[in-house]
């Protein structure tokens, strides 16, 4: 009886140890990069649990009968919600559908691992650092980042390392393309899927680099603000 791996009708660019079929669909699946989905899918649900759990929280602030949290922790389950939900989560499943698409689509192996898991780390920990600052109720301005609304600096940093970490996420699918296309692993135009992740990868750099640019003059702000009153007290 053959392999899986001989089963294969194009056997990509794949290390022999480092592929598999899919159970379902017999598409051949990068194992490193199958590492990698589980991780940041799994990342994602985690912070959309964390928005979730702080929008019920918020939900039963709003009704009356109920009344849960008093105006300061509403505002900074507010921003909990807002980031875990609107970026932290979001980050990390699209992290996660360009990889799949990237080298199960496209019959290739990741780029690179170390950019992966420099990726991912980067990613985590922002996103911890950024609740862990907001729990520490010094964070309570929602998604804003101007005067005279401040943060902890811890707020602004973990926010930047969340986007230089999806950046090179990002980064290492189109290094992935590079190499599926060099090595002749698919014939023909890209699937319609990889197409949209595609398009999303390239939205996601010209999103991401405005949101680390805004951040860093942010940081700088808060550490000239502090060394002003440091010098006036």
């Amino acid at each position: 009886m053959a392999s899986a791996v001989e089963s294969f009708p194009i056997l990509g660019n794949h290390p022999a140890d480092r592929v598999r079929a899919c159970d379902t669909t017999s598409l051949p699946v990068c194992l490193t990069a199958q590492k990698f989905i589980r991780l940041h899918a799994v990342a994602a649900v985690v912070f959309l649990l964390i928005g979730g759990i702080a929008a019920l929280a918020l939900g039963l602030t709003r009704w009356p009968a109920v009344h849960l949290l008093d105006a300061q922790w509403y505002y900074r389950l507010l921003t909990l919600h807002g980031l875990n939900m609107l970026i932290f989560w979001i980050l990390n499943f699209e992290i996660a559908v360009l990889y799949f698409a990237g080298t199960v689509l496209l019959n290739s192996r990741l780029a690179s691992k170390s950019a992966a898991w420099v990726g991912l780390l980067l990613m985590v920990i922002g996103a911890i650092t950024v609740d862990a600052a907001i729990y520490a109720g010094k964070s309570d301005v929602l998604m804003t980042s101007y005067v005279p609304l401040k943060a902890s600096p811890w707020f602004y940093l973990g926010i930047i390392l969340v986007a230089v970490g999806a950046l090179v996420g990002v980064i290492n699918y189109f290094a992935t393309l590079y190499i599926a296309k060099r090595d002749r692993t698919y014939k023909g135009s890209v699937p319609l899927v990889v197409f949209g992740a595609t398009a999303a990868a390239i939205i996601a750099v010209v999103t991401l680099l405005h949101g680390a640019v805004v951040m860093i003059p942010t940081l700088l702000w808060h550490g000239r603000i502090k060394r002003f009153l440091s010098k006036t007290s």
